[in-house]
């Protein structure tokens, strides 16, 4: 999807817009013009709809295959799912249609949603780890995902970005820990539903070409109604990656907090974040061999991590990444 789009250059959100002339003396002649660019919009998600399915992905092994929402395809999937340390694998047989059309994946562990609304989908992902844990998670013990995941058809250079807005419309739809309350520990056990951005160094003559920081945005999280950043490696299991984490804090994109239950809708502009996040990766000692003329927005995923004994689920619509360029 791509649009060109003519924007107002304001002031903060006061709407005072900035003018191209000013009088001292308050003159009251010809009004004053603001200031226009001219931007080009593009989604860096690929097949929106979901009409090409998923791929079930799998650790370290070939996929056992994939599920279709919508109805198999003549192109290969776009998007992934993957199920992290779990004993409840999903699969095309485990699909069901109700009479709104409601396609639903559910077994044991975990079920995942689509519904078409408008022209969006409208997905809902539920964990039950309550089926999943046998004891309360140990220390680097691996913990259960669900997630949907896809490395982007067209990776913009952050160099050549204005702005990369988030659109999101969500809601928690239950959260219930399944553990004895004297058994959960905060810096062990939670649920959280969160979207993760590669940063990456896409320069195939960089030294370090590949190289990536994960960017989060924590939509939810159990322990927290205002999530705080959080900014480190990656570490807590066998397979972590060792990249730098940036996880913003939720009061950087949102108002108000997803435990309410009720449905927020997001517009931000995570571009900012995305800078400042590369900058800080770089003063802890992180891809310290790549410029920032190298990196990308590479890929994404959105769903549940959850290492503590928990049923939940959520359910968002109106999903998409925009980036914003200068229009030549």
């Amino acid at each position: 999807m791509k649009t060109i789009k003519t924007l107002t250059a304001c002031l903060g959100f006061s709407g005072v817009c900035l003018l191209a002339s000013c009088s001292a003396g308050g003159d009251t002649g010809t009004p004053p013009q603001p200031t226009t660019a001219q931007y080009d919009t593009l989604s860096v998600l690929g097949d929106r709809a979901f009409g090409r399915g998923l791929v079930r992905k799998r650790a370290d092994i070939p996929s056992p295959g994939n599920i279709y929402p919508f109805g198999a395809a003549t192109t290969p999937p776009l998007w992934e799912m993957a199920e992290w340390g779990t004993k409840h694998e999903l699969q095309e047989a485990d699909k069901t249609t109700d009479d709104g059309g409601r396609v639903t994946y559910a077994n044991a562990g975990k079920a995942i949603a689509f519904e078409k609304d408008g022209g969006n989908v409208k997905v809902r992902m539920d964990v039950y780890t309550s089926a999943e844990y046998d004891a309360p998670r140990q220390q680097n013990q691996a913990w259960p995902h669900l997630l949907i995941e896809q490395s982007f058809p067209e990776k913009p250079l952050v160099k050549d970005l204005e702005g990369l807005v988030l659109k999101f419309k969500g809601r928690l739809t239950g959260a219930e820990m399944k553990m004895d309350a004297k058994d959960f520990n905060p810096g062990l056990h939670t649920a959280q539903f969160q979207l993760f951005i590669t940063v990456q160094d896409l320069n195939p003559a960089s030294a370090y070409h590949g190289d990536y920081l994960w960017f989060g945005i924590p939509f939810y999280d159990y322990r927290y109604e205002q999530i705080p950043l959080y900014a480190a490696q990656d570490v807590g299991k066998g397979d972590a990656t060792g990249k730098f984490i940036y996880s913003a804090g939720s009061s950087d994109f949102m108002e108000g907090s997803f435990q309410s239950g009720n449905w927020i809708t997001i517009e931000k502009d995570i571009y900012p974040l995305i800078v400042g996040a590369l900058e800080l990766a770089k003063e802890r000692g992180y891809l310290t061999g790549s410029f920032f003329e190298d990196f990308g927005i590479s890929g994404m995923n959105l769903g549940w991590e959850v290492p503590g004994t928990f049923d939940a689920g959520f359910e968002f619509t109106e999903f998409d990444l925009l980036a914003v360029k200068k229009h030549k």
